[in-house]
This record gives C-alpha cells, sequence and structure tokens, in this order.
C-alpha cells in the first residue's frame, strides 16, 4: 500500500472513530467544505501544516497517519457506539444533540401543520 493509501485509510479510520463528518472535521481545522473529502478521494494532498491540523483536531498524533496495519479489526474487536461516544470531542456531541433537536422540532410543527391533524 503507498504512503498516500496509507494516509487516506488512517484519515478515514480516525475521523470514523471519532464521529466526525468529512464538513465537520473540515470546519473544525478551519478549511474548505469539501477539503478533507477531496483528500480521502486522493484528489488532494494535504501539507504538513495541514496534517498537523487535522492530527489536532482528531487527538492523535501526525505520525499515526502513516502506520500501516495489514489485518483491520474484527467485527468483534471494533469499538462500541458506547465507546465512540466517550471518545467523542464534547463540541461534536453538542452540534449532534442540537441537530437532533432541530429536527424532531421540525417533524413535530409540520405534523401539526399538516391536513391529517
Amino acid at each position: 500500500m503507498s504512503l498516500q493509501h496509507t494516509f487516506i485509510a488512517n484519515l478515514k479510520k480516525f475521523r470514523k472513530l471519532r464521529g466526525i463528518s468529512q464538513m465537520t472535521l473540515a470546519e473544525l481545522c478551519n478549511m474548505g467544505g469539501n477539503y478533507i473529502g477531496q483528500i480521502e478521494m486522493g484528489r488532494r494532498i494535504p501539507s504538513f501544516e495541514k496534517i498537523e491540523k487535522i492530527a489536532a483536531v482528531l487527538e492523535i498524533p501526525c505520525h499515526e497517519f502513516f502506520v500501516y496495519e495489514e489485518n483491520e479489526k474484527t467485527e468483534e474487536q471494533k469499538p462500541k457506539t458506547k465507546e465512540y461516544l466517550q471518545k467523542m470531542p464534547h463540541s461534536v456531541k453538542k452540534e449532534i444533540i442540537a441537530s437532533l433537536v432541530d429536527t424532531i422540532n421540525k417533524g413535530i410543527k409540520a405534523s401539526f401543520d399538516s391536513d391529517n391533524y
């Protein structure tokens, strides 16, 4: 596996472990909205400065992006939802809760506004 493919695979892995979307990660790193997606598709190669920013947001050492693991974890070894939530930054949890509350409120409002009520 090439160094770029290793970087991309690890970026995806650590981003998903933190429960962060590509868009949210880009925002937390003060980068363009689709920048992380372009990296993960192999269309962009980040500078060392940007790799350092991404690593800081994901709370990992920079070198972890370049560590190749031949054997991926089996289903039993993968972290459970509770573990994801425990590792998730507080700001991301707040964002998710706010989004859920907004969606629920819109659904409730729509049910009262509809002709079916």
